[in-house]
């Protein structure tokens, strides 16, 4: 694990049981190369945000604790019939 992933480790587990509801996954790129080539994960850490199967957010670094809060609170209020909508307009094009 980097440095930088250390560091963010507190962060990311104290928002793991603020919001219990959510998954909050960690992955070993080292381990599992095809899922870091998959997901072109170039920078550890590497946030990333999936709801209903869509990637929502994707950025290299660590995020201060108010900023990861206020990135969760906008994923879930987002209108995900809106976005896959999206997503099936730029797929289909």
């Amino acid at each position: 694990m980097s440095g930088r992933c250390r560091r963010f480790a507190p962060t990311f587990e104290r928002a793991a049981h603020a919001y219990p509801e959510i998954v909050f996954a960690k992955v070993d790129t080292e381990a599992e190369r095809e899922l870091g080539a998959w997901a072109r994960i170039k920078s550890i850490p590497t946030l990333m945000v999936f709801r209903e199967q869509v990637l929502v957010f994707s950025q290299p670094g660590a995020l201060p604790e108010p900023a990861l809060i206020d990135l969760i609170e906008q994923v879930r209020t987002l209108d995900m019939a809106a976005v896959h909508a999206h997503v099936e307009r730029a797929t289909s094009a």
